[in-house]
């Protein structure tokens, strides 16, 4: 495995006692919608650096619930390695950068997503929500 680069969320929120997560554009793609990672920074945590990129990203605080898993490629030459948390959304902090953003139902983000890595860790995600909404006491 290579060292960790980046870091990023899978946001969701409860809506009608049903988990939506956020999804939001690619820097580089308009039309391709992604989950919200970036580089971690020297001396930060995995976790902080998540949750600072959704911030940045999509301008919305989240707290880190668990590891959903490693996404691991090479981009010009380069080893790229980025651990994905599942999210609680908290509050939105304002716009955060220039992209699109969407709260969407289980089955739609799977559909928008086109990667088969961000499916896989959107169905691990999935099923740790539904085991956290049916879990005795509080609900993310």
């Amino acid at each position: 495995m290579a060292a960790l680069t980046h870091a990023g969320g899978i946001v969701m929120r409860m809506h009608e006692d049903a988990p939506r997560y956020l999804l939001v554009t690619a820097k580089s793609d308009s039309d391709r919608w992604i989950f919200p990672k970036g580089k971690i920074d020297a001396g930060e945590t995995t976790e902080s650096a998540a949750e600072r990129e959704v911030q940045e990203e999509a301008g919305m605080m989240v707290t880190v619930i668990e590891s959903v898993g490693l996404v691991e490629f090479d981009k010009d030459g380069r080893s790229v390695s980025i651990e994905f948390f599942l999210m609680s959304y908290v509050r939105e902090t304002g716009r955060g950068e220039d992209r699109k953003r969407r709260w969407c139902r289980y089955d739609e983000a799977l559909g928008l997503l086109t990667s088969n890595q961000a499916r896989t860790l959107l169905r691990r995600a999935h099923d740790m929500a539904t085991k956290l909404q049916h879990a005795p006491g509080d609900r993310p």
